[in-house]
């Protein structure tokens, strides 16, 4: 088990995620660093918590954000940038800032999400251009999820990869099912995941691994 009163930084701590994971930590006497890209876009609870508000790819925020952590969680759910770089997804590029700044701080412990899809599962009974964008967004998931690992495996990182594919509620809140087969079963609420990047940071659970969950 880890430590009582951890450091805890969380990039997109303005996302549903996000939001569940401040309560937690916050709920269990942790300290927590929330960054966030909008401003006015997060209501704080009154204990324990550090505001940033910035761009994740600023090395200078990112940095300061990571400085004092125990273990960092980048909680922005991955973007598919259409109209920008088509070679590039927002957690591709957080994660490849985050890491390159817990390298130069001595950092270890990375938790991150990356966005899975089964190509041969989805896209079936929609349209042809359903079926397309579905194909794309495989393609592009998937590159995202290499590129990410590349960096990871090279790195010294304690890191954990979670993978999803799209949020469903589930009346089952923190009950979940884990694999890492890189097999999802059924879709996982947003609750649930943030109840698992909690669990696996307090206890440090899947040292480079990749895991995905699903709704129990």
């Amino acid at each position: 088990m880890w430590q009582i009163n951890m450091n805890i930084t969380i990039f997109g701590a303005n996302s549903s995620i996000g939001k569940y994971l401040i309560d937690l930590f916050v709920n269990d006497n942790h300290n927590v660093t929330a960054f966030i890209d909008k401003p006015g876009s997060i209501k704080l609870p009154p204990k324990n918590i550090k505001l940033i508000v910035g761009h994740v790819y600023d090395h200078l925020l990112v940095g300061d954000a990571i400085k004092n952590a125990d273990v960092v969680i980048n909680a922005f759910r991955p973007d598919f940038k259409v109209f920008k770089n088509n070679d590039n997804y927002a957690n591709n590029i957080s994660n490849k800032t985050i890491i390159e700044e817990m390298i130069k701080l001595n950092k270890k412990r990375f938790i991150t999400i990356s966005r899975a899809m089964d190509n041969n599962a989805v896209g079936k009974s929609n349209h042809l251009a359903s079926i397309s964008l579905n194909k794309i967004l495989y393609k592009s998931y998937k590159k995202d999820f290499k590129c990410t690992l590349d960096i990871l495996y090279n790195s010294n990182l304690d890191w954990t990869v979670l993978r999803v594919i799209r949020t469903l509620p589930s009346r089952k809140k923190g009950e979940y099912l884990v694999s890492t087969q890189n097999k999802v079963s059924s879709f996982v609420s947003n609750y649930n995941i943030a109840c698992f990047l909690y669990k696996t940071s307090i206890n440090k659970a899947f040292i480079r691994e990749c895991v995905v969950i699903s709704n129990k």
